[in-house]
């Protein structure tokens, strides 16, 4: 599988979690590149420290990405675009790498904005642009929404930002549960969620990508058995409880 593409793979059609022969079949020039998972670490630990010396509110969204609210910063600085500017240049003095950065007055509007200027690059969404901005976005690239739900949202005519906003809060809530209020804010370009450095993980899980499709019950049963061990050694030592 693939794990990250470069923008040069992705140009052809290639993005991660694809199968790494339907990668070939879009790119085939395309070079493979062993992971290397104690690198992307102790880079991610590197970046991390960097984030701690403007805000110890820090949320990991994963090993290269994280919510920082700097509302009040270590640094006292009162511009959060020179902070991201700063961040960023010793991000690149520090690794080498190059980073983005999106500034906004909430987490969804920040996330979306990380994406505007990748791969080097930052932009903004004020509040006043906020709820225009979500209007014209296709509700597929937002974060939180999956093809699942995209696909969902399709069905009972919500493509844009525009189309979600029209639809009520009892109508998100009785299609989409839980995610209704949630779906109902964002529309407005409203996202109430506090950045919490502590986030309690609420799934675990482990899988692994075989060379073969597996069609068959009893080896599949027998694949299962140490996905199912290696989540249970992670809670027996995290001290973890399951829930149905």
């Amino acid at each position: 599988m693939v794990a990250a593409a470069s923008y040069e793979a992705r140009a052809f059609g290639v993005h991660s979690a694809m199968p790494s022969v339907t990668a070939k079949r879009k790119c085939p020039d395309l070079i493979f590149v062993s992971p290397r998972f104690d690198v992307y670490k102790a880079v991610s630990q590197q970046i991390r420290e960097i984030f701690a010396e403007y805000t110890p509110l820090i949320e990991p969204l994963s090993l290269d990405e994280a919510y920082l609210d700097v509302t009040e910063n270590l640094k006292g600085m009162e511009i959060a675009t020179e902070i991201a500017l700063e961040i960023r240049a010793k991000i690149k003095q520090v690794t080498g790498l190059n980073a983005s950065a999106g500034i906004s007055y909430n987490k969804f509007l920040a996330k979306m904005a990380s994406d505007l200027n990748k791969p080097n690059g930052q932009a903004v969404i004020t509040p006043k642009k906020g709820p225009g901005f979500v209007e014209t976005l296709p509700v597929k690239k937002f974060h939180g929404v999956g093809p699942a739900t995209a696909e969902r949202m399709r069905k009972y005519g919500i493509e844009t930002g525009l189309d979600l906003k029209s639809k009520s809060l009892m109508f998100l809530q009785e299609h989409f549960g839980k995610a209704g209020p949630y779906f109902y804010g964002i529309a407005r370009g409203i996202d109430e969620r506090e950045v919490k450095p502590d986030r309690i993980r609420k799934s675990v899980g482990a899988e692994d990508t075989f060379i073969e499709d597996i069609d068959d019950l009893e080896r599949a049963t027998a694949e299962l058995k140490p996905l199912v061990e290696k989540v249970w050694r992670y809670c027996e030592a995290q001290v973890s409880a399951a829930r149905p």
